[in-house]
């Protein structure tokens, strides 16, 4: 029995509504997280370096010795670059700067790398051709696809290795994630929520993504097409 119009229309409802419920999460949580670090790190480690100002000027003041102020100034040296990692380490997960000064290619480079020092098996990949011109906001979305679904796929016990290919030309980027999780990892509890988030983020993009079987021994592929005309001419 094929499934009513209505019925097709309640479930692209759903998750429409299961990919704005998990991105709104995603959104809050990062806020949290930002929060915490603004209001605990970065802004105590300002105060501590206003404090250390102050110390130095009252040591000055009643004459101390230039041993006392070159301890001083050795702590503020060192907070001061203590607060400007983190402020590195903020942007980063905002926006990786890679991608603007460097283009998504180095980017996903330094995302494998990233990935796959907390994965046991084996994670490689092929890069080819020079990558559309795609917009900073176009790349980052791209990055965050990618990011969600490396991690998705390493996340599985039964995964022991991943092959991402990237096939750039000015007209279109070609991804491919082989894999040999198998299917049931798209598939697992929890998997429906990231997924609709992804899908989310391809269609904000105008991009394709699809999985299937790809040879023998139980391997996947993970397809996706992104266009960089799809994006521009929306705006």
């Amino acid at each position: 029995m094929h499934p009513t119009a209505l019925e097709m229309e309640k479930n692209s409802a759903a998750m429409l509504l299961q990919a704005l419920s998990s991105l709104l999460k995603e959104e809050d949580a990062q806020r949290v997280d930002l929060a915490h670090l603004l209001h605990k790190d970065m802004a105590g480690g300002l105060v501590a370096c206003a404090s250390l100002g102050e110390m130095m000027r009252h040591e000055l003041a009643n004459g101390c010795d230039t041993a006392s102020v070159g301890k001083l100034l050795s702590s503020l040296d060192s907070t001061l670059r203590q607060t400007l990692q983190l402020v590195r380490d903020m942007t980063e997960k905002q926006f990786p700067p890679v991608l603007k000064a460097f283009g998504l290619h180095v980017a996903l480079q330094q995302l494998v790398r990233n990935v796959g020092e907390n994965f046991a098996g084996s994670l490689v990949l092929h890069i080819s051709g020079d990558e559309p011109s795609f917009d900073l906001t176009s790349r980052l979305n791209l990055f965050r696809i990618m990011q969600a679904l490396l991690k998705h796929c390493v996340r599985f016990a039964n995964t022991s290795w991943v092959e991402v290919t990237c096939r750039a030309s000015a007209e279109k980027l070609e991804i491919t994630i082989d894999h040999d999780g198998g299917d049931s990892i798209w598939k697992e509890t929890g998997a429906g929520s990231e997924m609709a988030v992804i899908e989310a983020r391809c269609a904000l993009l105008g991009s394709r993504m699809q999985v299937m079987g790809a040879g023998p021994g139980g391997s996947s592929r993970l397809c996706l097409m992104a266009l960089p005309s799809a994006p521009q001419s929306a705006a």
